[in-house]
């Protein structure tokens, strides 16, 4: 079975009021029939990263968010995940700003998984 790793946003969609924004109604509505159809096709993996993400802002939707989370595996963390997670980011691969993603990214990458 194929292992897909979950970045914060999937459990945001999930969670997040309906918005009024075409193409975020759209990422909610998407990632809600991913949830309910496809999630189980594959095996679920989060970081700690993403459960740092997750838990902050609004408390209610955060509680909401970490119980989506409930159960499933977090990956162990690495040294080579902040390695890889600098390299990315001295490369400029990605924005100055998104030092979180290339932790996602890193992650992905150390640990092999098939989809982020």
């Amino acid at each position: 079975m194929d292992t897909v790793y979950l970045e914060t946003s999937i459990v945001s969609y999930l969670r997040q009021r309906p918005s009024s924004q075409v193409v975020m109604a759209a990422r909610q509505l998407l990632t809600s029939k991913w949830w309910e159809t496809e999630r189980t096709n594959y095996e679920l993996v989060v970081s700690q990263y993403v459960l740092d993400e997750a838990s902050c802002g609004d408390p209610v939707l955060a509680a909401e968010r970490m119980q989506v989370l409930a159960g499933i595996p977090l990956l162990p963390n690495a040294p080579q995940i902040t390695q890889i997670a600098n390299e990315i980011m001295t490369r400029a691969i990605l924005p100055p700003r998104a030092q979180v993603d290339a932790l996602h990214i890193a992650t992905v990458a150390h640990h092999r998984i098939q989809y982020l």
